[in-house]
């Protein structure tokens, strides 16, 4: 297994895109062959809270694994996006709760570990936060957490819009 750290670069595209007003953004669309709407791969824990989703898995590459998918907040019923990005150097879990709403990442203090093995992704003892700011490198403390999403499929490639 490889360690994976935080690279901050990494956040500064992951920001970028995600609060960009021109371009596209990655489609959390979890349709497609392999994947099931109503049953969920996903899982996001951050603090007592746990989230599922319906995932679709991209390969962009040997050994890198994107997923993106939607779920339901279970306390509110508000629609929730996930993206898990298990690349060698460049890990990144994000929970985005409402259109417009709470966003949670792992915070800068410290590297997060994510592993891939049989279709598996996984990654405990992430620090969640919200609000986080790169350039003061923190945020709100969210909870200690973990990730796990199980590949049932693959599309080659990176989901559309990711990365413009």
């Amino acid at each position: 297994m490889r360690r994976v750290g935080v690279v901050l670069g990494f956040w500064c595209v992951v920001v970028t895109v995600a609060c960009s007003g021109g371009g596209s953004k990655p489609s959390f669309d979890a349709g497609g062959p392999g994947v099931t709407r109503d049953a969920p791969n996903g899982t996001v824990i951050i603090g007592d809270t746990t989230y599922e989703f319906a995932m679709t898995c991209y390969a962009p590459g040997t050994g890198a694994v994107v997923a993106v998918g939607t779920g339901s907040d279970p306390a509110t019923g508000r629609t929730t996006r996930a993206l898990v990005q298990a690349f060698f150097g460049d890990p990144y879990v994000g929970v985005t709760v409402g259109d417009s709403g709470t966003v949670y990442e792992p915070s800068l203090d410290e590297p997060i570990d994510l592993y891939f093995q049989g279709d598996v992704v996984r990654g405990g003892a992430i620090r969640f936060v919200k609000d986080l700011d790169l350039q003061a490198r923190a945020g709100t403390p969210a909870g200690l957490g973990s990730v796990t999403v199980t590949c049932r499929g693959y599309r080659s490639g990176l989901p559309p819009g990711y990365g413009k």
